[in-house]
């Protein structure tokens, strides 16, 4: 499958600084946004528009496209034996050095060199309750988890005061052992964890009073989450090393946190718009008037004109939802819809069939010439 190329997709060229992709991808997002641009293929080309900058945008991500072709960094194993041409395609080392790369990766050794095992900790995850306002506008929230971290009496090691271990004399440091099996097609040599010193490369000899030779204890903290404007129910803000530490060696897992956004009393949300129907008497609709309403940002006086007609919908621009991590607002799309009363007294009543009368001989000619043929 042909990479895209996000560059062209915003007209830029591959030298372009941050400010320079900022405000290209600005002009096309307001060229192509859906609510200006009527034309069926400008949603598509919204999309396309948005994907390129969620990479260019980001300095991590346009830096892994720029090398590997794709924002996730380097291709997996098991693409180079699924999409044909040349092996060490992209790889300034080739063949040799992908699997030195590999081996590395997994802890073994490539050339001679040996990498001890490191391990990740499990990531933390939990809920986080905020109000609609909140996601709307962005917010910082302090929150109370239970985690393990590395212990400070061992420094994670397990042992006592960070020494007291020992070389592992079954890996010889390395935390992994090589097995020889021979099978019907030869002799394989396998790696695997070194069960003696569970891939730590170490035997600890007095364990540390502190954590119980675990080298994590279990503690209280308070982590603060920027939460940014715009963000929507059940999407997950992911904080990287706030997790749990490792049982060995390496680094801590991520705190993944799901957002739960509680509805508003009047105001729905569709993507980065606001939706509201106000209800109003119908004579408001005939005679106009002006309209104190709520809206993301607090109350707004709108005015209705005169004879608006009922399911007519009302556009604020930039009263909705700001995008996620842009500088795009949504709009506001208020649906007129006429209320009438639950009873009318006899005096009202009169009243009405006057205008009606009347309404119908000033606005309609041929209704009073019907009535006179009728008579």
């Amino acid at each position: 499958m042909a990479k895209k190329n996000y560059y062209e997709t915003l007209g830029i060229s591959k030298s372009a600084n941050a400010d320079e992709i900022k405000s290209a991808y600005r002009k096309l997002a307001k060229q192509y946004h859906p609510d200006v641009n009527k034309d069926p293929q400008a949603q598509n080309k919204f999309k396309e528009i948005n994907e390129a900058y969620e990479v260019l945008g980001d300095e991590k991500k346009r830096a892994n496209y720029d090398q590997f072709g794709q924002a996730e960094g380097a291709p997996n194993f098991n693409d180079f034996f699924g999409g044909g041409g040349n092996f060490s395609e992209g790889f300034s080392g080739g063949f040799s050095d992908i699997f030195s790369d590999i081996f590395s990766t997994f802890g073994g050794s490539a050339g001679g060199r040996k990498t001890r095992i490191m391990e990740k900790g499990e990531d933390i995850n939990l809920q986080l309750t905020i109000s609609f306002e909140e996601a709307a506008f962005g917010c910082k929230k302090q929150i109370l988890i239970n985690r393990n971290e590395k212990c400070s009496g061992c420094e994670g090691t397990g042992a006592k005061n960070g020494s007291e271990f020992s070389t592992c004399n079954e890996c010889h440091g390395s935390g992994r052992v090589r097995v020889t099996q021979n099978t019907f097609f030869g002799t394989t040599i396998r790696e695997s964890i070194c069960k003696n010193c569970n891939g730590t490369g170490k035997i600890i000899k007095e364990k540390c009073s502190q954590c119980g030779g675990k080298g994590y204890s279990k503690v209280k903290a308070i982590v603060t989450v920027n939460i940014p404007a715009g963000i929507d129910n059940d999407q997950v803000l992911k904080m990287q090393g706030q997790g749990n530490a490792p049982a060995r060696e390496g680094i801590s897992g991520d705190l993944n946190i799901k957002i739960n956004v509680l509805p508003h009393k009047v105001l729905i949300r569709n993507g980065i718009d606001i939706l509201l129907d106000l209800h109003l008497p119908y004579t408001t609709l005939m005679l106009g008037g002006k309209i104190t309403i709520p809206t993301v940002g607090g109350l707004h006086e709108l005015t209705i004109p005169e004879l608006t007609q009922s399911g007519t919908v009302m556009r604020l621009k930039n009263k909705g939802i700001k995008m996620l991590n842009r500088e795009i607002f949504g709009d506001m799309l208020i649906t007129i819809k006429s209320e009438f009363p639950k009873a009318l007294d006899k005096k009202t009543k009169e009243i009405i069939r006057n205008l009606q009368k009347d309404t119908a001989e000033n606005l309609y000619p041929k209704y009073k010439k019907f009535n006179e043929n009728k008579n």
